[in-house]
């Protein structure tokens, strides 16, 4: 069986190293815990948790609190969270809200469901779990949907207040980037497909094309923009709206890919082809954009990382209950296809 030695010999660091990450008994940085956690899956090191319990009154046990199982994000962070805190000798419960039916594509309503969602806070509290991970299926800001409680939280895939510790991405500069993307390739006239206007990531991806634009001496007009519902069929409604315009655009930008699926059947429907005549991007990397035709270019988020940060996270919090709140925002990458042409 390895030993703690073994860890430490392939981590590059001391054995008191690898027990302070095993324990939790002292602040490391992210790179050396990470490289432990890493050495630990490795070569197989499973530490005596029994014992450890005992010894420290802890569970080594975090409670996974998803919205759904089933959205699109959830279970690659998930997977990113319980693979993380496995490699530093934590167990997982998970409870799912079951909340994908009720919310629908209406994610802003989650404060419906806030004596729900508490009643599973109490429900993973009761297993004396060490910590929670409140796992979302849209990025939103959650501000107090929680009630107050001492154990420790952390946010996955959405925003809680200044004083929570959350892991997110950037839907303003995600957006931004790939109207500059599209800008780089001679598109000055960007038609936008954009989801429910009253939804955070809208408003945030369309100030990130605005403000592109503008950085490029450009200005959005009002009629290129369109409001859809995160589905496909607001896809073709709003992009047929878009080419019946005088001044059609020679790109739409559609804020996930379900929509832009959509517009790509709008624009062949009507015998154009994509990318020649107009090009298409789209958002989310969902598995459907790599099999449309042509194969969609979009944006990939980072959702293993958002779980694998969450899990660090609250480790630390638990390890040092003084901790700061942590703002975490992670970059996301453009995924080139063959849905795009360049004008210049």
């Amino acid at each position: 069986m390895a030993t703690i030695k073994d860890v430490a010999e392939l981590a590059g660091v001391s054995t008191a190293t690898v027990s302070y990450v095993i324990n939790g008994s002292k602040k490391l940085s992210p790179e050396t815990t990470e490289r432990v956690l890493r050495a630990i899956s490795q070569v197989k090191y499973t530490p005596n948790t029994v014992a450890k319990s005992l010894r420290l009154g802890q569970t080594f046990t975090i409670g996974v609190l998803v919205e759904d199982i089933r959205g699109l994000p959830v279970a690659s962070i998930v997977s990113g969270i319980s693979e993380t805190l496995a490699r530093a000798g934590y167990k997982t419960i998970f409870h799912d809200l079951h909340l994908l039916e009720k919310l629908y594509n209406q994610y802003e309503h989650i404060g419906t469901y806030k004596e729900r969602i508490n009643e599973g806070v109490t429900l993973l509290k009761s297993s004396n779990v060490d910590g929670i991970i409140y796992v979302a299926m849209h990025d939103r800001h959650l501000d107090y949907l929680l009630n107050p409680m001492d154990t420790p939280l952390v946010y996955a895939y959405s925003h809680g207040t200044e004083e929570d510790t959350y892991v997110t991405y950037s839907n303003r500069d995600s957006a931004k980037e790939m109207t500059r993307y599209l800008l780089t390739r001679g598109h000055t006239h960007i038609g936008v497909i954009a989801g429910h206007p009253h939804s955070y990531p809208t408003a945030q991806r369309l100030l990130g094309i605005q403000m592109a634009m503008q950085q490029a001496g450009l200005m959005l007009p009002s009629d290129y923009i369109r409001y859809g519902d995160w589905e496909v069929e607001s896809g073709k409604e709003q992009a047929a709206a878009l080419l019946q315009l005088t001044t059609r655009p020679t790109a739409i930008f559609a804020m996930n890919d379900l929509m832009a699926a959509g517009a790509l059947s709008a624009i062949q429907a009507i015998g154009l082809n994509v990318p020649k005549d107009i090009s298409v991007v789209g958002f989310d990397n969902r598995e459907i954009s790599g099999y449309l035709s042509p194969p969609l270019t979009t944006v990939a988020l980072p959702t293993p990382e958002i779980g694998a940060k969450a899990a660090l996270h609250i480790i630390d919090m638990i390890s040092n209950p003084y901790v700061h709140p942590v703002r975490d925002v992670l970059p996301c990458s453009i995924i080139e296809r063959n849905s795009v042409c360049s004008l210049s």
